[in-house]
């Protein structure tokens, strides 16, 4: 059916239709250049985006056009608020777009300092513990000296006391 109204107003006026070549048509295609000049122009502005958020971009893009199409052919495209409402809609893609890249970079940044901290975090334990095990040490050291110490005190005590 959609062919056969394609069909009719490519005729003329002997189909029913309008013209082709009529100034409503000439309108329609000022009108689709002038909406695919504004698309290029937001998609230009677009900052650098993942190639997977750039492919369902292209995904996203191929769907307006295909439902464009259908609606064009149905003649609701000479309705302004459909058009408005295709092009609020492209803008809002492309604003999620937006807005998913700058979480994935927040995410990305927010990882980077969670792994800074927990490797601080890690480095000041072991060097705490590290702290305590020279402690340790010294305080081993220092007893071992001591009972050496009173050691010898012993054994001089118990010769002192036997001669």
């Amino acid at each position: 059916m959609q062919r056969n109204e394609e069909d009719t107003t490519s005729q003329g006026s002997a189909g029913g239709g309008v013209p082709a070549s009529s100034g409503v048509a000439a309108a329609t295609t000022e009108a689709e250049g002038d909406e695919m000049a504004v698309v290029a122009a937001e998609e230009e502005e677009q900052m650098m985006v993942s190639v997977e958020t750039e492919e369902h971009i292209q995904r996203i893009l191929v769907a307006i056009d295909n439902y464009t199409r259908q609606v064009r052919s149905r003649a609701l495209c000479n309705n302004p608020a459909v058009v408005v409402l295709m092009h609020s809609y492209l803008h809002a893609c492309v604003q999620v777009s937006e807005m998913l890249d700058a979480g994935r970079a927040l995410f990305k940044d927010l990882a980077a300092d969670f792994e800074e901290r927990l490797c601080t975090v890690h480095k000041e334990r072991v060097e705490r513990w590290e702290e305590e095990i020279r402690e340790l040490r010294a305080r081993d050291a220092a007893n071992e000296q001591t009972r050496a110490l009173l050691h010898n005190a012993q054994l001089h005590l118990l010769h002192t006391v036997r001669d």
